[in-house]
């Protein structure tokens, strides 16, 4: 895989999706009448912002929230609550007549590509399916499907194949040639490479990054693999139990994280140690994920976390920067870049 430096950083400032507040309750029924007797809080109060060009990536462990986040962005899941502004307008609650024509702007990329292809359609019939929803196949459709086949990667012959002659890399290539078909701006990644041998995972990502230096296109990239999330990033964002409790550049979260689960996170990337040379301290964490039907008082995490006292009980910790560099964490005792906790907080 390509160096992480050599990822270029884009070139836009105004955000092109500014998300605010947005949350995510399923109701749990119970009962002969099937009544709601709670909620499932999959995203809780969720804010971000993306610039064009620009990766942000969600991380997390399994069942933090980081799927059902990228769904509501394109609006597959209509959020409980909050705003989802995608260039200026607010689609989080437009009529579907009008969020047909923002679906062009907006494609999702699923995980699994043998799920998400149809066995009874050609690969041709499968790029070209967004082109004739959206009314745009007459024109020159046939010509346009050989483009994106050849921009993936494939060949011209590919088209007139189906989607269980491919492996699982080249099944990918033609799930991110058919949420190409329409220019989007944004495209959302969920775990695209997870299924994937390691080999190539480095050949799809380095193919994400060509291409969006090409069409300049901005990615949300769900991944709880944190080595290619370093490899394609420009910002990251840490969710946990349906919260985000750090985001940063790539450098403030790979180098100098504030969080404590953060820490936890990158404490257990693999590290190639041949020699046994490795002394990072491995951070283990103690107990079970919370359910997010009954999340604990205060602050999310200080059930599993080693600083937590009495206020973080008693209070959620807002997301906001208390280092004063520009790098904000959900944490009343955040790590100060250099080791050190913040001034005035008692040590651990």
């Amino acid at each position: 895989m390509t160096a992480p430096d050599l990822v270029k950083e884009p070139t836009g400032t105004a955000p092109l999706l500014k998300v605010e507040n947005l949350s995510k309750h399923f109701p749990v029924r119970k009962g002969v009448f099937r009544r709601a007797v709670g909620a499932v809080r999959a995203v809780d109060d969720v804010s971000l912002e993306l610039r064009p060009g620009e990766t942000l990536s969600l991380v997390g462990e399994s069942g933090c929230g980081k799927s059902t986040t990228g769904r509501l962005l394109v609006r597959l899941l209509d959020p409980t609550s909050g705003r989802i502004e995608f260039d200026g307008v607010d689609i989080a609650r437009l009529p579907q007549r009008e969020l047909r024509g923002k679906r062009r702007e907006l494609q999702i990329m699923f995980q699994d590509p043998y799920a998400s292809l149809s066995p009874r359609m050609t690969v041709h019939d499968i790029v070209a399916e967004p082109l004739r929803v959206q009314g745009r196949y007459r024109e020159n459709g046939a010509d346009r499907v050989a483009e994106l086949l050849e921009l993936v990667g494939l060949r011209p012959e590919h088209a007139l194949r189906y989607s269980h002659e491919f492996s699982g890399g080249q099944r990918q290539r033609v799930s991110l040639a058919r949420a190409l078909a329409l220019d989007p701006r944004l495209l959302v990644l969920d775990e695209p490479v997870s299924a994937l041998d390691v080999s190539v995972q480095a050949q799809v990502i380095n193919q994400l990054r060509s291409l969006q230096e090409q069409l300049g296109v901005a990615y949300v990239f769900i991944s709880h693999n944190l080595s290619v999330v370093r490899h394609i990033s420009h910002r990251v964002a840490v969710m946990y139990l349906g919260s985000i409790v750090e985001t940063g550049t790539r450098a403030q979260i790979f180098t100098s994280p504030t969080h404590p689960y953060t820490q936890a996170l990158l404490s257990a990337i693999p590290v190639p140690d041949p020699e046994g040379r490795e002394t990072r301290e491995r951070i283990t964490l103690t107990g079970d994920v919370p359910s997010p039907s009954n999340p604990p008082s205060g602050c999310p995490f200080r059930t599993r976390c080693w600083k937590a006292q009495d206020i973080c009980a008693r209070e959620k910790p807002a997301l906001v920067d208390r280092t004063g560099v520009g790098h904000p964490s959900a944490c009343h005792f955040p790590e100060i870049p250099g080791g050190s906790q913040t001034p005035g907080t008692p040590s651990t």
